[in-house]
């Protein structure tokens, strides 16, 4: 097979997106093909640190973010519809011409439903074919979502097709979707399980979008400093890098991917959003002890929370409800998430369906 000219978007809201792309954007360097990024914000500058020159990066806004620190999100979503709407047109318009010119064999898009040519050669990466809200607005959603996916020739959903998945309702049992068009491969992991020294006896990571990522950090902080032991904080802001260290707690403003593997593997007990990301990362590491802590109004969130509480895997707690101590003490068992393969595997069968395997 010669190298293919790969475009491959990346969605901004958070880091997630970003992240667990890293490993798949690794193996399409490693065989050989020409890779280029289209991503905006923060996304893009951890893509850029992470992989350097050896991709071409474009800068596309991406669609408009209606988080507030309002619980009501699924309300602020509503209302911010012609803005949303509109700014999915603008980026569409700035990413056809950037495919027009580039004529890539292969476009992959993680969630930017602006990233797509035609569809025999067009992928979209995506969890979350359903959106959780009141069932009748689910089905008008997927139904829409499901036109919109229609662009591309294949939908990858990193989760597994069998009942015991990670992203339940989110993207199994669908009502509109061709089953012949949706790839379940498996959970993607930036982060990797490594046998060292439990030296840190709580690991808190922080992460985007603002403003709740504000928010969390301050209860954080607030809290932190009660707790026994050795805690580490990451911030989840790549602006920042200051380090501070008060009452026994250390805080990093951002840990590179890297540095955020090592402290998950050292430490006894970890605290982090519900994000799915986060929880395929501790699937990956299989990690049993975790405290999640849902966005408020992001119903993803806080249906995965849910899920993953009723199946025993692990505990949550609401933000405004936040009492580390005794959060922490709730968590006694749970069994975590034990995955039938990792993320390696996964990558092989992404590049599989991709066809850019050499």
């Amino acid at each position: 097979m010669t190298a293919k000219k790969i475009l491959f978007g990346v969605f901004d809201w958070g880091l997630g997106h970003a992240m667990r792309n890293m490993p798949l954007i690794q193996a399409l360097l490693e065989n050989g093909h020409h890779l280029e990024i289209i991503s905006t914000g923060r996304a893009l500058t951890v893509l850029k640190r992470r992989f350097g020159d050896v991709c071409q990066y474009h800068d596309v806004p991406s669609v408009f973010c209606p988080y507030t620190e309002s619980r009501h999100l699924t309300l602020n979503v509503l209302f911010s519809l012609p803005a949303i709407l509109f700014s999915l047109h603008q980026a569409r318009r700035i990413s056809e011409r950037i495919i027009r010119k580039g004529r890539y064999d292969v476009v992959i898009s993680d969630c930017r439903l602006d990233v797509y040519d035609q569809v025999e050669n067009s992928f979209l990466i995506n969890h979350q074919l359903r959106i959780k809200t009141f069932f009748g607005a689910q089905q008008v959603i997927e139904a829409w979502l499901c036109r919109k996916v229609s662009r591309y020739g294949k939908v990858i959903v990193p989760d597994f097709p069998h009942s015991e998945n990670m992203s339940g309702v989110l993207s199994h049992d669908l009502l509109f979707f061709d089953s012949d068009r949706v790839a379940y491969i498996g959970i993607l992991s930036n982060l990797k399980k490594r046998d060292c020294k439990k030296d840190i006896d709580c690991f808190i990571s922080i992460s985007r979008p603002e403003p709740q990522r504000t928010v969390l950090e301050r209860k954080i902080l607030a809290h932190a400093r009660f707790l026994p032991g050795t805690i580490v904080i990451a911030g989840g802001n790549p602006d920042i890098t200051e380090v501070k260290t008060f009452s026994g707690v250390t805080y990093y403003g951002y840990l590179s991917p890297a540095r955020q593997e090592e402290m998950m593997n050292r430490a006894s007990f970890f605290i982090s959003r519900s994000g799915y990301t986060t929880l395929m990362e501790l699937a990956e590491m299989d990690m049993k002890a975790a405290l999640l802590i849902p966005m408020p109004g992001q119903t993803e969130q806080e249906y995965l929370a849910d899920y993953y509480e009723s199946r025993g895997w692990f505990h949550h707690t609401h933000q405004d409800r936040l009492s580390l101590q005794t959060d922490i003490e709730a968590c006694q068992g749970f069994k975590g998430f034990s995955p039938p393969w990792r993320t390696e595997e996964s990558v092989r069968k992404f590049m599989d369906v991709v066809g850019c395997r050499r």
